[in-house]
């Protein structure tokens, strides 16, 4: 009898689970979805469409949104999934690159898209790695920050693969809600980079610019920003008459308090400085505020293609036509930098400069970067994280599929058969950019450029940072320490790199291995160049490192600038030179 009444009980208490989460609010379901984990498989989408229609979509204009009708699988034998309208490619100056990102919308939610109908494909072709975007969005979710959520998808087209790609998710109503935040509250994008001419102004950004200016501010507002729905252009308006009014300092500082969730804002803007992204400051975020008198504004970060060293430089680009170089946009190119500085990156965001010339805030701002560079997204962190994600991906990044790419050219731009390479130059970045932002928050005055003194330990990776930020070299020793000091200065050398290194040792000799970082970048700031061919590889892996004009087995990645070789290093002064082997 006990036993009975238990089963009954057991019973009764499984249907009042099971209908009570019939009845939980969608919202409250949907909230459990996180970022996937870096060990989540990539899935599968086959899309499917008629050739013709195909065939329209890949030569007609490349900015045209007509969408194309179709239908997807999950499997290749799988259920069909039903199209909204159909899809078309995605991006701004993406949609001109030999690979094609998408934007599929289906008709019924998706739970490998988060429970949302729109995928939105990124073809990851400016990056050979295919972790970069990752990594970024990573970052955000490991502090808790509202986000995209991510993941990586291998894109097939009427059977042909046609690469991986990574699906970010649509900040809109769904986004918020699976953050905890009012999904009707106003959710704005700053356009005015793309929309100045239209609008009759030469900005990039609209924080700086007057708006009492304009006789119908919520008309201007509505043109001048991107909206999910009806915003509160009342309130937007206040605070763009504040950012402009309110100079930087103490009123700043209390106005930014009274208006922001400060401790998102300075994440949402720290976690940008230590990925390198300087993109994300025009047009590459969305801002949210609750309908609540209470709620306060924070940015929410969108695309970040161009991160971790990949951005776009002005610079000679190849006019294969006329067998000569040129001035251009370069986006495509291997060239490898590290040292954005910590301002607005020249979007003409007053609400950025001001921010970073009020001292209270740009002290939060330091504190939080150095304990999320020490603590949280620590080299361990991306190292592992890197693993992780890249045991995942590199099956679609060396397939074995077929068909495979017969709508889009190539999985990434560059040479092939490098991927060991780029994920070297991913942790390469990680080092550099880090002691690079250390000396930009030191209180210090610029001394003696391309010289660094350090002290050399067994099994440690010093680095040789000049007050500049820029890093010389860095060194491994397996035995003895030593006091180092590391001088480079230019040099006119035929087939080398334009520079010599002079390492002063006191103390015990060091054994170990030494890599010597070099600039290769076409971008004009005045810099010098010390590789003087205008391709970013050339013929760098012919470097060979000569220590005391004795040559040494060199390792080279092109892609961090950087060459390497096992040294033994007496008590004494020592030259070396980076010269053409072959």
């Amino acid at each position: 009898m006990k036993i009975l009444l238990l089963n009954c009980i057991t019973k009764i208490a499984g249907l009042i689970v099971l209908f009570s989460c019939l009845f939980i609010p969608l919202h409250a379901q949907q909230s459990q979805e996180k970022q996937p984990e870096p060990h989540t498989p990539v899935q599968t989408v086959y899309l499917y469409a008629d050739a013709s229609d195909l065939n329209r979509l890949f030569s007609r204009n490349p900015r045209s949104d007509a969408r194309v009708n179709g239908f997807v699988r999950l499997e290749p034998r799988g259920r069909v999934q039903a199209l909204d309208g159909g899809f078309r490619f995605r991006g701004n100056t993406s949609r001109y690159h030999p690979r094609k990102s998408f934007n599929i919308r289906f008709a019924h939610p998706q739970h490998f898209l988060f429970n949302g109908r729109h995928l939105n494909l990124n073809a990851l072709y400016t990056d050979p790695s295919a972790l970069r975007e990752r990594l970024a969005w990573d970052m955000f979710h490991e502090v808790n920050r509202p986000a995209s959520k991510t993941r990586y998808v291998g894109l097939f087209i009427n059977d042909s693969f046609e690469g991986l790609g990574l699906h970010i998710q649509r900040v809109d109503e769904l986004l918020l809600r699976q953050n905890g935040l009012d999904p009707n509250g106003t959710l704005v994008r700053d356009m005015t980079r793309r929309n100045n001419q239209q609008l009759g102004i030469q900005r990039r950004s609209i924080f700086g610019y007057d708006l009492r200016l304009q006789q119908d501010q919520a008309d201007f507002l509505a043109k001048a920003f991107e909206s999910r729905w009806s915003p509160d252009y009342a309130t937007l308006a206040e605070l763009i008459h504040w950012v402009y009014n309110t100079p930087a300092g103490d009123d700043f500082y209390e106005g930014f308090n009274a208006r922001f969730d400060v401790d998102v804002f300075i994440d949402w803007l720290g976690i940008h400085y230590l990925f390198g992204d300087v993109d994300a400051f025009g047009d590459d975020y969305w801002l949210y505020r609750g309908r609540s008198s209470d709620s306060k504004w924070m940015p929410i970060p969108w695309d970040h293609d161009l991160s971790f060293g990949k951005n776009e430089r002005e610079g000679l680009t190849p006019n294969r036509e006329l067998g000569q170089y040129g001035r251009g946009l370069v986006q495509l190119s291997d060239f490898f930098a590290y040292e954005y500085p910590i301002d607005d990156a020249g979007w003409d965001n007053a609400l950025i400069s001001k921010f970073l010339e009020t001292p209270q805030l740009v002290q939060l701002l330091h504190t939080r970067m150095l304990f999320l560079m020490d603590e949280i997204f620590t080299p361990m962190w991306f190292s592992e994280r890197i693993t992780q994600l890249h045991s995942v991906t590199e099956p679609f990044l060396n397939h074995r599929f077929e068909p495979a790419f017969r709508f889009n050219e190539r999985q990434h731009h560059g040479e092939k058969n490098r991927l060991d390479e780029h994920l070297e130059n991913l942790m390469d970045f990680i080092y550099l950019r880090y002691a690079f932002l250390r000396k930009q928050m030191e209180v210090h005055e610029v001394h003696e450029v391309y010289s660094a003194t350090a002290e050399v330990s067994p099994s440690e990776k010093q680095l040789f940072t000049d007050s500049t930020g820029w890093t010389i070299a860095w060194m491994y020793s397996s035995n003895g320490q030593a006091t180092v000091r590391i001088h480079s200065e230019a040099a006119s050398l035929e087939n080398a790199i334009q520079q010599e290194w002079t390492i002063e040792v006191t103390g015990t000799e060091i054994e170990g291995e030494l890599s010597l970082f070099y600039r290769n970048d076409i971008a004009p700031d005045g810099k010098a160049n010390w590789y003087l061919a205008p391709e970013a590889i050339g013929n760098q892996r012919n470097l060979k490192m000569l220590i005391n004009g004795n040559a040494q087995p060199t390792r080279v990645n092109p892609y961090s600038n950087k060459a390497t070789a096992q040294i033994t290093l007496p008590a004494g002064t020592h030259v070396v030179r980076l010269v053409s082997g072959g």
